[in-house]
């Protein structure tokens, strides 16, 4: 009998995101080579965005200084709310341990959340040495105003809420396609421009914008970069933050719809 989904706070949920934690932190030469891989990143894209500029502080209404602080942040916020839901899920269908997690006291669903959300607590810390440097490195700065930064906190949420939800519907693919590894590939490759985190969506002809911003990516990056950078004030920073929130609930729905083909699937599959 498939656990049914519960929200209350059980110790098997703090035991996945402990260990989740524990194994980020398993090969500690990760830590150095995650923030020189940032930095790294981050000075060739300054250099890059510096040349396409071509001297000019500004282009299309869009300061110099402002566009790098844009990919700093965007940089450093894919590396903290990058879902591995995925991951996990494969892995568990591949070695067929599935089955019987789906079974436990604690949900499938809570267990991957959980797992997931521990990941983020562990890379927390590589951020508290990361960020200093993109200081020096992405120009970086706090938000111009307390709304901007309360708006963009939340909008952080939403956008996680976002990719965690794509991804968690990637992940679930697995239950038909074993493997989702070449999706995963295919989405990751594109998803940074589709995000606006690698190209803003201010910089795209206005056909490919347009298209863009009636999907959900732009709520992954553009839409809380645009509030951190103070591109987005006022009412439009609670458009922003509706049209995350509209999608959270769209994608949510989406995934609960494919878990429970998903479960189905498995039962059928266990004959």
């Amino acid at each position: 009998m498939i656990a049914p989904v519960s929200w209350r706070l059980h110790p098997g949920l703090i035991a996945c995101t402990m260990a989740a934690i524990r194994r980020t932190w398993a090969y500690r030469i990760r830590f150095v080579l995650w923030v020189v891989r940032m930095i790294a990143q981050l000075y060739l894209l300054r250099m890059i965005w510096m040349a396409l500029y071509a001297g000019h502080d500004v282009v299309d209404g869009i300061p110099a200084n402002m566009m790098v602080v844009y990919l700093t942040v965007a940089m450093l916020q894919e590396f903290l709310i990058q879902p591995l839901i995925v991951f996990e899920i494969e892995q568990r269908i591949m070695r067929g341990t599935v089955a019987s997690d789906i079974v436990r006291p604690v949900g499938f669903m809570q267990q991957m959340l959980a797992y997931d959300l521990g990941g983020i607590l562990g890379r927390v810390p590589v951020l508290l040495v990361a960020i200093p440097l993109s200081m020096v490195v992405g120009w970086l700065r706090l938000p111009p105003t307390p709304a901007a930064a309360a708006g963009y906190a939340v909008s952080l949420v939403l956008a996680y809420l976002i990719s965690l939800m794509i991804w968690l519907v990637v992940g679930m693919g697995g239950f038909w396609m074993t493997s989702t590894q070449g999706l995963r590939f295919l989405l990751s490759t594109i998803q940074s421009f589709l995000a606006g985190a690698v190209v803003p969506l201010w910089f795209l002809p206005d056909v490919l914008r347009t298209v863009l911003q009636l999907l959900p990516f732009q709520g992954m990056a553009f839409l809380p970069l645009s509030i951190f950078v103070g591109q987005a004030t006022g009412i439009d920073i609670l458009v922003a933050l509706g049209i995350q929130l509209f999608w959270v609930v769209v994608l949510a729905l989406m995934a609960a719809f494919v878990w429970r083909r998903a479960q189905w699937k498995l039962v059928v599959q266990g004959g």
